[in-house]
Parts: C-alpha cells; sequence; structure tokens
C-alpha cells in the first residue's frame, strides 16, 4: 500500500486502521454515533496523531453523506442553539489543549458522559429544549476538540426522538461544527501535515461505511435505536477514561 508508505505505517497496520473506520462509520451511519466509540481509543495506541486530528477529518464525508441522505428529518430549529454551543466549546477546547495537554481534560469529559447516562437510565430525560442543546452543542464542541470523541452530548438529547431525526441532526450538527472545530485545530497546532496523511489514509473506510450504513439502518428497528445510542454513549466514556487511566 503506497498510501501507508506516505504515512509511515506498516501496511497490514493501515488495514487494520481503515477496518476499524469502517467499522466505526458503520455503525454511526446507522445510530447516528460510534466513529469516535471504535476509532479513538484504539487508533490512539497505534499512532497518537490520529487523535483528535485525524478523526476529526476523516469524519467530514460521513457527516455530509448522511445529511443529505437524510436531510428531509433534520430538526432546523434545534440545530441553531446547538450550533451556537459547538462553536463556543470548540474555542474553549482548542484553547485548553493548547495550553494543557489532553489528558486531565479527558477525564472529565468520560466522567460527564457517564454520568449523563446513568442519569438517563434512572429516568432523568434530556429533551432537546433551545437550552440543552446549547448546553449539549458546548459539551459536544469542547469534547470532540479535546478528546475526538463529541456525540455522545447531543447524541443523550435526542435519544427519545425519531431515530431518523436523531441521525440526521446529529449529522448536520456535525457538518457543521467540523467548519469550527477543523481551523481551530490548525492554528492550536494540533492539526499538521502528518493529520492529514493520516485522515486522507482512513477516508475509503468512512466512505464504505457510509454505504453499509443505508443497508443496516432498514434492518435496525426504531425501538432499539436508543439503546444502541446509551451503549455506545457509555462505552465511549468508558474506553476514554480507560484510556487516560491507563
Amino acid at each position: 500500500m503506497i498510501a501507508a508508505e506516505v504515512v509511515g505505517l506498516n501496511p497490514w497496520i493501515a488495514l487494520l486502521c481503515i477496518s476499524i473506520v469502517f467499522l466505526g462509520s458503520a455503525l454511526q451511519a446507522s445510530i447516528g454515533v460510534g466513529l469516535g466509540l471504535l476509532a479513538a481509543p484504539t487508533l490512539s495506541l497505534i499512532d497518537p496523531a490520529f487523535i483528535p486530528g485525524a478523526i476529526v477529518v476523516c469524519v467530514v464525508p460521513l457527516t455530509v453523506g448522511m445529511t443529505v441522505r437524510e436531510h428531509s428529518h433534520i430538526d432546523r430549529s434545534g440545530l441553531v442553539p446547538a450550533v451556537i454551543g459547538r462553536f463556543t466549546g470548540v474555542v474553549i477546547g482548542a484553547w485548553l489543549v493548547a495550553r494543557m495537554g489532553q489528558g486531565g481534560i479527558a477525564v472529565v469529559v468520560g466522567i460527564s458522559v457517564l454520568l449523563a447516562v446513568v442519569g438517563s437510565l434512572t429516568g432523568l430525560h434530556f429533551m432537546p429544549s433551545r437550552r440543552n442543546l446549547y448546553v449539549a452543542g458546548t459539551a459536544s464542541g469542547f469534547a470532540g476538540t479535546v478528546a475526538g470523541v463529541g456525540g455522545p452530548p447531543m447524541a443523550l438529547t435526542y435519544q427519545h426522538s425519531d431515530p431518523r431525526t436523531l441521525r440526521a441532526t446529529l449529522a448536520t450538527f456535525n457538518m457543521i461544527g467540523s467548519a469550527f472545530t477543523i481551523p481551530s485545530l490548525l492554528i492550536a497546532g494540533v492539526i499538521g501535515r502528518r493529520e492529514l496523511q493520516l485522515a486522507l489514509l482512513l477516508v475509503p473506510g468512512v466512505l464504505l461505511g457510509l454505504w453499509i450504513g443505508q443497508f443496516t439502518i432498514a434492518r435496525l428497528p426504531p425501538e432499539r435505536v436508543r439503546p444502541f445510542v446509551l451503549i455506545a454513549c457509555a462505552a465511549s466514556a468508558l474506553v476514554l477514561l480507560a484510556r487516560q487511566l491507563a
């Protein structure tokens, strides 16, 4: 694989990375979240440059494709406060990463997501009101910038909504948010030439996962989406904590 040689990875390791991103993309294309869950902890062990830079860049084709595919189900009124919050979270996250590093901040993110999942399971409802969406958007922007796992806060807010609304709105939110996150990480020096090379290596896996997702959606009953979302969010938090505390 010429691409693997360009980024300095063993071809078999490069193929493993692409496969991981493919599985994560297929999961996210099906339920709305999942790429960060599978890719962030595993790829960071192979090369720290994957997180958050390469993941943030390579996810763009996935969010664009999901937005186009399910545009009729986007919660447009909810996007405004969420996107405003995303910008706030990205700025804060990029500033902290540039000055403090990711370790301690990522632990706080992981614990916060886990507490939100536990609260949801015990009856606490995170309804998509304008206030909640602003808070969730801020948390998603912050978590995505710091740890490469930005989906859970928004997913928890939309967990009781129609699965199509959840997928479409989260995809659009992440697509718009990339316009904030990528420049912020470039300015902070977190994304450079190597991160962009690694992102390009992963794009084939992203596109294949997007394509497979259109078939898995049809086989996933709507009533099963919320449990999958909660499991994905909890797993994201646990692997994030394990990665930082190991």
